[in-house]
């Protein structure tokens, strides 16, 4: 008996096919977010259809912003995933393909994956790294959901007051300083021909002095976000995914404090595994 798992992020759509405990098949597609709610729900309707064989049981989806587990509604996302506030992810994918379906959050859905790593740990923290930042939190053996499912959103904890303005509304948020997708913006500025994030990770390797320059500033606000996240939760471990931590040697050399982090094991598969796993 087969299950797919769905990652929606702002830049791609990822999906697995899982048999037992195995990954079987992989499937991806551009999320078209500019596109809106049709664009995200045509690339995620694609993914499923390149994964869906005979006999598939579940469909779990993981998605970026706020998300009820109970009815799997996006109860609110940012302009990273436009008019997907709202949008009915679990009655969509069951009135589409006649399979259940089951979704959450994002990061929260990577924490789920992830924590079975970690024998009898209570208190963990995830945070993804990627067009915007995600974040959940295990408390007491509970993740934290908080009114509206609002709980745990890191991405947009104040970093800077009166900094720069984030696309949830507000200014100076961890993820317009952090995301992969501020660190190309800054990246870009002394460095126009840069190709993402990934590029700029090698300039700084080869010890191009732009690419330094950006990095130790990302380096600073990014000690500052995880003193908070500790001085917030007193975490045992904080798991570090998403698109900016395949570079681990380098984005763990920019940490101070290096006792609690970790890395996703499952690295972009994580969301995806843990929408199939319930945890309320």
């Amino acid at each position: 008996m087969c299950k797919i798992g769905i990652d929606i992020g702002g830049t791609s759509v990822k999906g697995i096919l899982v048999e037992g405990n195995n990954i079987i098949k992989t499937a991806s597609s551009p999320t078209n977010a500019k596109s809106g709610r049709k664009g995200i729900e045509t690339a995620m309707f694609s993914v499923i259809e390149q994964l869906m064989c005979e006999g598939v049981s579940l469909i779990g989806v993981s998605s970026a912003g706020n998300i009820n587990p109970y009815t799997g509604v996006c109860v609110y996302a940012t302009d990273n995933l436009p008019e997907w506030t709202d949008y009915p992810i679990k009655t969509s994918v069951e009135a589409k393909f006649k399979i259940p379906c089951v979704a959450d959050n994002d990061a929260i859905c990577a924490l789920k994956a992830e924590i079975a790593n970690y024998n009898d740990c209570q208190n963990a923290v995830m945070i993804t790294f990627g067009t915007g930042i995600g974040g959940a939190v295990l408390s007491g053996g509970k993740i934290i959901r908080g009114k509206n499912f609002d709980g745990g959103r890191l991405g947009h904890m104040i970093l800077v007051p009166d900094g720069k303005k984030c696309n949830c509304g507000k200014t100076g948020c961890a993820e317009a300083y952090l995301s992969c997708t501020a660190l190309n913006y800054e990246g870009k500025k002394l460095i126009p021909s840069l190709s993402g994030v990934k590029g700029l990770f090698r300039l700084y390797e080869s010890g191009n002095q732009n690419a330094v320059m950006v990095l130790k500033r990302f380096s600073f606000y990014l000690n500052i976000f995880l003193d908070n996240v500790r001085t917030a939760y007193a975490p045992e471990v904080i798991i570090l995914g998403g698109g900016l931590s395949k570079d681990k040697e380098i984005l763990l050399s920019l940490i101070d404090n290096k006792s609690d982090i970790t890395f996703a094991k499952f690295g972009n598969n994580a969301g995806a595994l843990g929408s199939l796993i319930k945890l309320y």
